[in-house]
């Protein structure tokens, strides 16, 4: 037996932290003296203690973690917990890395010279296409993440892998959005796909036709989004400086997706369906 300052030694514990649980009854000691109240702990109370602390370190509050105790939670439960947790954490790193880089990338661009350098663009005309694809309002655009994930894993079940082109994502709307975007994901396939698929987080995939562009000012990305900015820029000097005004929605289309854990393994074409006003702008 350990009195209190030895045993919160043995436990990596404050002894404020051991008399506050005993206090609300949540951890008490093995054995009191009645006649000095000396508390005194045992080793074999560190798994509770520690299922306690664990619990108590997830974010559980103290009232919910005193009837799991009385439940008897198992450690492999709140290992459960744990990886739910860490999940939850590593979403979070990653969508505030994701935000430091857009932030870096917009820094790159503010330094850079205007240029006129219209290198890689291209002016081409798209034929009409079926397209087998998901349109909806999307929180934010990484959430298009986990819809993208759906599409690559079900879709091609029902069209076929050698029926399905690259994977394209429409940005609809008359201005960009961080949030609520409307947005549309989907694949061009050879053939018209007449049944709906329900995906499981609810979307439901259509098949319609992408209608023909006559002109479709078009570049490559070659990395993570971020790289982006440069690009759409680049395109936006073109035609700021050219007879052509956009006509609408943009169009990214993966021709190399990125792969698992690197967004830097990517090649996107960006498009823009463009014409030459009837009237002076």
């Amino acid at each position: 037996m350990f009195r209190i300052g030895e045993f919160s030694k043995i436990a990596q514990t404050a002894v404020s932290q051991l008399r506050y649980y005993d206090q609300i009854g949540l951890f008490q000691p093995d054995h009191t003296d009645e006649s000095t109240g000396y508390r005194y702990y045992s080793t074999n109370q560190l798994p509770e203690l520690n299922r306690i602390i664990a619990l108590k370190e997830l974010g559980i509050s103290l009232e919910q973690i005193k009837v799991m105790v009385l439940q008897d939670v198992s450690v492999q439960e709140i290992q459960g917990m744990l990886l739910l947790r860490k999940a939850q954490i590593e979403q979070t790193v990653q969508e505030q890395i994701n935000h430091l880089k857009i932030i870096e990338a917009r820094l790159k661009e503010a330094e850079r010279p205007e240029s006129l350098n219209f290198d890689g663009i291209i002016l081409k005309s798209i034929a009409e296409q079926p397209f087998y694809s998901v349109r909806k309002i999307m929180p934010n655009l990484f959430d298009t993440i986990h819809l993208v994930t759906e599409l690559r894993e079900y879709v091609p079940d029902v069209a076929g892998k050698d029926q399905l082109g690259p994977l394209t994502i429409i940005l609809h709307g008359n201005a960009f959005s961080i949030e609520n975007v409307d947005i549309e994901v989907g694949f061009p396939v050879k053939r018209s796909i007449e049944r709906a698929l329900l995906l499981p987080g609810g979307s439901e995939v259509k098949g319609r036709v992408l209608q023909s562009e006559q002109s479709v000012i078009s570049t490559i990305r070659v990395g993570a989004f971020e790289n982006g900015y440069e690009k759409y820029a680049q395109l936006g000097r073109w035609i700021e400086n050219s007879d052509f005004q956009i006509s609408g929605p943009a169009k990214e289309i993966f021709i190399k997706p990125p792969s698992q854990g690197d967004p830097e393994d990517c090649v996107c074409e960006i498009q823009f369906p463009v014409t030459r006003p009837t009237t002076p702008v």
